[in-house]
């Protein structure tokens, strides 16, 4: 099993590569899973959606004319279909982390949809392994 953090890298279990980390975030939250997951929506934002940098990259202007207005309101939107898809694709890894809805919970804008696909993905495996060992 890869570990989240090698120095200044994360490990993404969809690429199996590991990336650079964003040194804001490694401030903001240094080698935790919020922070493992912080660096890993932005990672998936940007090299698993394609149109994203198209829409915000070099001459994104043009790829949303008239179609989308606010960034920050875009990217908040992308990010909660971000971690969604983390937990869908690579749920066996975030179990054999320690990953729970707590960590996605943690992470600032996430909302009630994604708090709640959180819990039905990762919360209930909890239950069901302390339920077998009573």
């Amino acid at each position: 099993m890869e570990p989240l953090f090698n120095n200044n890298k994360f490990y993404c279990p969809l690429c199996e590569n590991s990336h650079l980390r964003s040194e804001y975030l490694t401030n903001a939250f240094g080698d935790t899973r919020d922070g493992w997951l912080a660096n890993m929506v932005t990672h998936y934002r940007h090299h698993h959606v394609s149109s994203w940098n198209k829409c915000w990259g070099f001459n994104g202007h043009r790829y949303r004319a008239g179609w989308f207005k606010d960034y920050d309101e875009e990217k908040q939107k992308v990010n909660e279909r971000a971690k969604r898809q983390i937990i869908r694709k690579a749920k066996q890894f975030l179990l054999d982390n320690g990953f729970d809805s707590s960590v996605f919970a943690a992470l600032k804008n996430t909302d009630h949809i994604t708090r709640d696909f959180a819990a039905k993905h990762l919360d209930v495996v909890k239950k069901e392994t302390v339920s077998t060992q009573a």
